[in-house]
């Protein structure tokens, strides 16, 4: 249980659910576990010296100063709002809502109030994509020009929402942050294996202004697993792959160019170099950073500013798909 510092409750305790708490349990924030089984997470509880209940009321008590929310999708605004209201500071695992309109009278529900309204997008605080943001940012690569993204995985099929919804919000968010704009065209061909109704796999395609564009391949029927983040340079690329074994190739540099100088374009090929980054744990920092929010120090940079766009391409990708249904 907290004993000092930020007080949180958590409220929702499934797969991801437990992870969080686990890591509000390591930060000394994790007061009381909030989920309907109640009676099933007694035990996880006790691990974490938190309290467990099934009355919702209980997170939002005069002594919690912060609610997590990792409930059902479906449930997220809701529930955010209504511990908005109660003046603590939220987080909220992706998607925020189900809908732009929805996010919207969300965050318009933390200007109101004056409290902190934050969204799990978990590899903005990936301290490898810290770093490969820096330097895009930094031209280490020349100019911007694309994104391409694989998040792969192998048998993690969901019926409550569809591979988009699962994974997309993940990718959407690198990229937007890469890009700095939102896209004007989007487009999206669903892929429909298990089931007719509900999309296991899409290829997702953006064009942004300037010329630039990114592609985003989402799988749960994948063979084999891989989250790798792809940026194209004028003079260079990054490469992001979270699943790479060794914490040293998760990130990696390609001095590569093409020369215009002779009668046809070359492309000039330079062996990868690692780049070193702060092998922190991604949801280690997102809390650390939701708890700064907590304190009224600025920590996130997951707000209703970045986290509605991330919504509004998802929703247009999903648009998209239907014209294929």
């Amino acid at each position: 249980m907290a004993t000092e510092g930020p007080r949180v409750a958590l409220v929702g305790c499934g797969r991801w659910g437990r992870n969080i708490a686990r890591a509000l349990s390591r930060l000394g924030a994790l007061e009381v576990i909030v989920d309907p089984a109640a009676s099933s997470q007694t035990d996880f509880a006790a691990e974490l010296s938190a309290r467990v209940s099934a009355d919702l009321t209980e997170a939002f008590a005069a002594g919690i100063d912060g609610v997590a929310i990792a409930a059902p999708a479906v449930d997220h605004a809701r529930l955010a709002q209504q511990a908005l209201e109660r003046g603590k500071a939220v987080f909220v695992e992706k998607p925020l809502a189900l809908t732009v309109e929805d996010a919207e009278h969300v965050a318009v529900a933390a200007r109101r109030v004056g409290r902190p309204l934050m969204v799990g997008h978990l590899l903005q605080y990936h301290p490898a994509f810290v770093t490969m943001r820096r330097m895009v940012a930094a031209g280490a690569i020349g100019d911007l020009r694309h994104v391409s993204s694989n998040r792969l995985n192998p048998g993690a099929i969901r019926n409550e929402e569809t591979a988009l919804w699962s994974m997309g919000p993940h990718d959407f968010s690198m990229i937007l942050g890469l890009m700095g704009v939102e896209p004007t065209i989007v487009s999206a061909l669903p892929v429909r294996i298990v089931d007719p109704t509900v999309p296991d796999q899409y290829h997702v395609q953006m064009a942004f202004p300037g010329g630039r564009t990114a592609s985003v391949q989402l799988s749960w029927l994948s063979p084999f697993k891989e989250h790798k983040l792809t940026v194209l340079g004028t003079s260079g690329a990054l490469v992001f792959e979270d699943t790479a074994r060794e914490p040293e190739h998760k990130l990696v540099y390609y001095p590569d160019y093409i020369d215009r100088g002779g009668p046809m374009p070359r492309f000039n090929k330079g062996a990868g170099v690692t780049v070193p980054y702060e092998d922190d744990e991604p949801l280690i920092q997102e809390m650390k950073a939701f708890l700064a929010e907590c304190r009224g120090d600025p920590g996130s940079v997951t707000g209703p500013d970045e986290a509605i766009p991330v919504l509004r391409l998802l929703q247009m990708a999903e648009a998209e798909t239907k014209r294929y249904a």
